[in-house]
């Protein structure tokens, strides 16, 4: 008797689906995106940002005196969470008279009897103190910017458009570095002051409500230590 061979049955082929085609936008912008990281090798994110407070090896940036093979290893503004108050106390301001408006608005002639050009122009002008106060506040926490390189600390203090002060320091001139983090917010926002003695000098060098000090502090400290090696 013959052997009897039962064949597997046969799976139909899959046609497979269809893949989705992307979008001429996406195209571009997946394109766009590999472009950036072949030509650079860094990400988005390396770079430093309008809103940005705490970079670390930072591209995209330099600074006037910056030396050759001198390196940014850490861009510090005082963190975001600090301009709450200024962004609160104009918000307030802004909205003022529109609540005053409308109270008034419930009395008969409130007001005293001016044109009403006078008015538009008394409105323009205390929108354009309340700007001012929203524009001012934010260049000084844009400007003031703390760096640290692989040489030396950089602290440039910016205020009211006409004061600028630039201190440095050799990191082999740093002598203690430290970190004071008081109160609930900072602790709660991880922000607090940077406090780096240098002896001789007459006042320490202070980076004001840098975010994340304690990170801050242990580069720092690992580059002085890196720094002051026999080797260097």
């Amino acid at each position: 008797m013959p052997d009897i061979f039962i064949a597997e049955p046969k799976d139909e082929p899959q046609t497979p689906a269809p893949l989705k085609q992307p979008t001429v936008l996406e195209e571009k912008a997946k394109s766009k995106q590999e472009l950036f990281n072949n030509e650079n090798g860094h990400e988005p994110s390396d770079y430093v940002h309008l809103f940005s407070a705490f970079k670390k090896n930072p591209q995209g940036i330099t600074f006037e005196d910056q030396e050759d093979g001198e390196k940014i290893i850490l861009f510090i503004r005082r963190s975001f969470v600090t301009n709450f108050q200024w962004i609160f106390i104009g918000s307030f301001l802004a909205a003022l008279p529109l609540v005053l408006l409308l109270f008034l608005g419930f009395l008969q002639n409130p007001l005293p009897a001016l044109a009403s050009k006078y008015y538009l122009i008394l409105g323009l002008f205390y929108y354009l103190f309340v700007a001012a106060y929203w524009y001012i506040n934010f260049i000084t926490w844009y400007f003031n910017i703390d760096l640290v390189t692989n040489k030396r600390i950089i602290d440039i203090n910016f205020a009211n458009l006409v004061y600028k002060d630039v201190a440095a320091t050799e990191l082999s001139f740093i002598h203690d570095v430290s970190f004071s983090q008081v109160g609930a917010i900072r602790t709660f926002f991880d922000y607090g002051n940077i406090i780096i003695q240098v002896p001789g000098a007459t006042d320490a060098f202070i980076f004001e409500s840098a975010p994340q000090p304690e990170n801050i502090v242990h580069i720092v400290e690992a580059l002085v230590r890196k720094e002051n090696e026999p080797d260097n």
